[in-house]
């Protein structure tokens, strides 16, 4: 059984799939990294908020057939029996795999929020100065330089007054385009999503195209030469890492880099591959959603009656392995009612009360003396039942059954009126190929249950 958190849980870790396949297999190797990027963050957010929205299934729900006695699902304990003694406790496993997913986001989180913590030290051991007109935290540790938010760590000391510029230039970029936005939502959907290995793609390919981007805007200033700055790329991925949360000037995939600033640029039409995976992407997630979505695997007509139940066929006082024996066809009409309104009519009841009865006996008269007794609780059987015009049906009820059932065809409308409280419904016959299958409206058009 799917609890709401595994179902969530189940839907978004299969969205960050489908945007992760999509990603390497179309777009990864192109050099529009602003729709990299924008393709990335939209993946990581759509994952974590669309499970949480209530989206309707794609398909609509194939109606259910009128079987009635399929709406009970309560057996009542026989007359005499002994009460059962208490079962032992299931171990809820949906529960243990709840904890134990927990358990691995409480981790990740912790150790994002330790990292923090960490880079609050070391600005609080920077100093601020002043480099090549720039305001930054000047470290007194040999570091890799990074930025974080809006302010840049380094250590002026070990840099070229060359390479120094290239070096704020570049983080800069990170800094005036909020870069660390990016990289906090790939934590936390990282720690979110920590046993799916897409999250933990779908974060490297985004801290890698944000380096793409700062290079790339590094190049474009024509300030730079482009083998000098790769040559500093080289030299400076001996240096001592940066802090492993933020988006550090080297990291180890160096390579892709001096790859991606030397291949040339993609053509304006490579960027129709983008028309092809986020409607893929988006398309299969929502499919996904809407074949595990619990509005789809219970049909809205079951109604279950609480707490045993108590059976009267045909006006008398039966059990449920008789009413189950009977043919569907041959039962008229069938009410049900709850426990609450049960004690309203028969003062003893423990709990809800069955009522069937069939078409031989309809006219019965224990029938009618039931009827008479519950007759200002809940109508028992209807007065009368007479043929009726289609174009009783207002625009309403058609516009209604063109929604609910596309692929069904009218072959018949039936007016049902209830003497004991004046009611009048409608019970339209509707035909899917050669299944029957019925819709209920009252006088007002509004859909009601039969």
């Amino acid at each position: 059984m799917w609890t709401p958190i595994l179902l969530y849980l189940l839907k978004a870790n299969v969205a960050l799939l489908l945007f992760a396949a999509a990603y390497f297999g179309l777009l990864r190797r192109l050099t529009f990294f602003t729709l990299n990027r924008a393709y990335l963050v939209f993946a990581l957010l759509f994952a974590a908020g669309y499970p949480a929205l209530p989206l309707p299934a794609l398909l609509p729900a194939e109606a259910t057939p009128t079987v009635v006695f399929a709406l009970v699902g309560t057996t009542g304990a026989a007359p005499g029996a002994a009460p059962a003694g208490p079962a032992a406790p299931a171990v809820d496993w949906a529960a243990v795999g709840v904890a134990l997913y927990a358990a691995g986001v409480a981790v990740l989180l912790a150790r994002l929020l330790g990292q923090l913590l960490a880079l609050g030290r070391l600005r609080a051991r920077a100093r601020p100065v002043v480099a090549h007109g720039l305001p930054v935290r000047a470290l007194a540790e040999a570091v890799s330089p990074f930025s974080f938010w809006q302010t840049i760590y380094l250590n002026p000391a070990l840099h070229p007054a060359p390479e120094l510029a290239a070096v704020l230039r570049h983080e800069q970029v990170h800094v005036r385009q909020w870069h660390t936005l990016d990289v906090l939502l790939a934590q936390l959907a990282l720690a979110v999503a920590w046993c799916n290995p897409a999250a933990w793609l779908l974060r490297r390919a985004l801290l890698d195209n944000l380096e793409y981007l700062a290079d790339e805007a590094v190049l474009k200033t024509g300030l730079v030469d482009r083998r000098a700055y790769q040559y500093s790329l080289l030299r400076l991925s001996h240096a001592a890492a940066a802090p492993s949360l933020v988006s550090s000037f080297t990291f180890p995939t160096l390579k892709n880099r001096v790859l991606m600033m030397n291949s040339p640029s993609s053509a304006l039409a490579h960027s129709g591959r983008y028309l092809l995976a986020l409607p893929l992407a988006l398309g299969l997630a929502l499919s996904v959603g809407a074949a595990l979505s619990p509005a789809v695997a219970a049909p809205a007509a079951q109604a279950v009656v609480p707490g045993p139940a108590v059976y009267y066929l045909d006006g008398k006082l039966s059990d449920k392995a008789t009413v189950d024996a009977l043919d569907s066809k041959s039962i008229v009409f069938m009410n049900v009612l709850k426990e609450e309104t049960a004690r309203k009519v028969f003062g003893s009841a423990t709990g809800g009360v069955v009522i069937v009865v069939t078409k031989a006996h309809e006219n019965a008269a224990e029938v009618r003396a039931l009827d008479d007794k519950i007759a200002n609780v809940a109508p028992l059987v209807p007065g009368t039942e007479t043929p009726a015009e289609v174009n009783v049906l207002t625009p309403t009820a058609l516009a209604y059954i063109t929604k609910t059932h596309p692929n069904s065809r009218i072959i018949g409308v039936t007016k049902l009126s209830y003497p004991s409280t004046g009611e009048v419904r409608y019970k339209v016959q509707l035909a899917e190929g050669t299944r029957p299958h019925y819709a209920y409206f009252d006088e007002k058009s509004n859909a009601v249950k039969p």
